[in-house]
């Protein structure tokens, strides 16, 4: 997944595959590596691939990975 840097605190993962979007995550160089170590970066590009997005996905800085229920 490659980052394009907008400004200090801005990053854009333009769009691929069946993104309709880009993606925006909005953290700082360190956070940005940290968010990288699980799959919240995986789950930004699936919303950007939404039916009905509009402008863009977006990321913000206390971004973590969603929980998933195993059901039985």
């Amino acid at each position: 997944m490659e980052f394009k840097k907008i400004n200090e605190y801005t990053w854009e993962i333009e769009k691929t595959g069946a993104m309709k979007v880009p993606a925006i995550v909005y953290a700082s160089e360190k956070l940005l590596q940290k968010i990288k170590e699980d799959r919240t970066l995986q789950q930004l590009q699936n919303v950007a691939t939404l039916k009905g997005i509009q402008r863009a996905a977006y990321v913000m800085p206390d971004a973590h990975e969603g929980f998933l229920l195993n059901r039985y």
